[in-house]
């Protein structure tokens, strides 16, 4: 996938924490990864295969709201923010205006939940 880079991470690692500056979206290839309410001590989903985390990083200024920790070995696709910027400047139309309302949406939506 043109932008991604792999990286592998051992188990408990640390992907990041809240209140950091959101600057990669992650796709898992393999393993697993915690989403970790660092506030209130609590798991708040173990997201495998296939499923993403990160989306603060696609909107302008996001900050993270929880910690990412690697459970067992966990290979994700890294993208960053300015990758997925040069990604949809290729693309024609309104896709980056459609991504980012649906991300907006995520994050207000996810917001609500606490």
């Amino acid at each position: 996938m043109s932008g991604f880079k792999t990286v592998d991470y051992a188990d408990g690692s640390v992907l990041f924490e809240p209140g950091e500056v959101a600057h990669s979206f992650y796709l898992i290839q393999s393993g697993q990864v915690a989403i970790i309410d660092r506030i209130n001590n609590r798991q708040l989903a173990v997201l495998s295969a296939g499923e993403s985390f990160g989306e603060q990083a696609l909107l302008a200024g996001g900050v993270r709201s929880a910690a990412a920790e690697a459970v067992g070995e966990t290979t994700c696709l890294e993208l960053t923010a300015k990758g997925l910027r040069d990604l949809l400047a290729k693309e024609v139309g309104i896709s980056k205006e459609v991504l980012e309302a649906l991300l907006l949406q995520l994050s207000m939506h996810n917001a609500m939940r606490k």
